[in-house]
């Protein structure tokens, strides 16, 4: 019997490694070298910048447009033609908004920030073939696994290491120049104020916050793809070691997604696992942290508050109180300039999200467009609803960011390259060339009578 739920949401919550051959697989095989060398960079590169004049650029971004650049010259990659209208609209909106706000006194607008806009999300309008891309997600998958893998043993290890009387330091930043390290990160956090202890980084992430979101995608990704069970575990307590709750959020969010497409089994085992979990983290000192960690956002001084409540009540208490400027935006840098100034008058860091930093700065107009586009890139296509719930969530709500590279290309590299392009122009048909004439058919057959005898 197909019910409602099943007809809409189909129960294809793993992804499968396909059983037939690649069609060229020299060809694959190259593809997926690019991609992985994208990916790792990704993840082990982030607290890396180029210094380009008085600011940074993270080095992601170069690699990424050289990456895409190499794959589109190789016809890897192809327009995917809904996202690349959805962008060129979404664009020009912001463009337009942008060009408004600086016409009309707004004061320091920041036309680099529409100008980074543009150039960042250029690489969403490419996307892999349908073929090549179902033969190539599981597999890249696959590696993320092993790199994340990879990447909470690091976090663990940072932590024992401190438990076994390693006074902390940030290695990264000893090793590499300044100029060459991510600015204006909290990368070293202790666990709580005055603790020896801090938050385990892995050494190489931007934040522990960033540790723990990326661990939790592994996670997701390693249950997406029925991985060995010792990495779940491995998993969960490197996210503890980060002494992080977005890590968390995004797990339970994930948890709702695969629970509607398991059904009741998966859902009771997956509470009876988190009982345990959290009996057992109860029992030991980091059950008090965690504790006050969950209650944080009732104070208007704690870092969830300063994330997932007060940019939202600032976003309508400034639009409702400026109806003009709910339309076409304050400008490009607003919500950055009103930070700044939070910091300095309350020594507090307010910290935008996607949606109220899109909003404030460039209005309903062109942030709906904005999100029509960001909807065409995470849903249409998709080859896994619970992958792009997850991406989506890690995205726009937890990563509080916009701009950076590091937060934007993490989907784009486990997702939107591979959703397919449903556009019915996009499937080529070969042209049409009429039928035969007579005279020739009776020519061809009686060249092949001929060549008989």
């Amino acid at each position: 019997m197909v019910t409602t739920l099943t007809t809409r949401i189909p129960r294809t919550w793993v992804i499968p490694t396909p059983q037939t051959a690649p069609a060229d697989a020299d060809a694959e095989r190259a593809t997926l070298r690019v991609l992985t060398v994208l990916l790792f960079c990704e993840i082990f590169l982030q607290r890396i910048a180029v210094p380009v004049g008085g600011s940074q650029v993270p080095v992601i971004l170069p690699i990424v447009f050289a990456g895409a650049v190499l794959l589109a010259a190789r016809r890897q990659l192809r327009t995917h033609l809904v996202r690349t209208r959805a962008y060129l609209v979404a664009m020009a909106l912001c463009c337009a908004s942008a060009f408004v706000a600086f016409t009309s006194g707004e004061r320091n607008v920041s036309m680099n920030s529409v100008m980074l806009l543009v150039v960042t999300y250029a690489p969403f309008c490419l996307g892999l073939a349908t073929g090549q891309a179902r033969a190539l997600l599981p597999r890249l998958l696959d590696r993320f696994v092993v790199m994340t893998t990879v990447l909470a043993c690091l976090a663990i290890g940072q932590f024992l290491l401190q438990l076994a009387g390693w006074r902390y330091t940030d290695v990264l930043g000893d090793l590499v120049p300044p100029d060459f390290v991510m600015q204006n990160f909290n990368t070293t956090y202790p666990v709580q104020y005055g603790s020896p202890l801090y938050k385990s980084n892995a050494f190489i992430c931007l934040e522990p916050s960033f540790t723990s979101q990326f661990l939790a995608v592994g996670l997701v990704v390693a249950v997406l793809r029925s991985t060995r069970w010792w990495r779940i575990p491995l998993y969960l307590l490197a996210i503890l070691s980060t002494v992080s709750g977005t890590g968390v959020l995004l797990l339970g969010v994930a948890g709702v997604l695969l629970a509607v497409h398991k059904g009741l089994k998966f859902t009771l085992t997956a509470v009876a696992v988190v009982a345990l979990v959290v009996v057992g983290l109860l029992l030991t000192p980091a059950g008090e942290i965690f504790a006050s960690r969950a209650t944080e956002t009732s104070s208007s001084q704690s870092s969830g508050s300063l994330r997932f409540v007060q940019p939202y009540t600032r976003m309508y208490d400034e639009m409702s109180s400026h109806p003009s400027k709910a339309m076409l935006g304050h400008g490009p840098g607003w919500s950055d300039r009103d930070a700044a100034e939070y910091l300095a008058e309350r020594l507090l860091p307010l910290n935008y999200a996607l949606l109220p930093k899109l909003l404030l700065e460039y209005g309903l107009i062109a942030g709906v467009s904005f999100l029509v586009f960001l909807a065409a890139a995470f849903a249409r296509g998709s080859p896994s609803f619970v992958l792009s719930g997850t991406l989506l969530f890690f995205y726009a709500v937890l990563s509080s960011s916009l701009l950076s590279p590091v937060v934007v290309y993490l989907p784009m590299l486990l997702l939107t390259w591979f959703c397919e392009d449903r556009h019915p122009l996009a499937v080529r048909k070969p042209p049409y060339r009429g039928p035969a004439i007579p005279s020739q058919r009776r020519g061809n057959n009686l060249a092949g009578a001929l060549g008989a005898r």
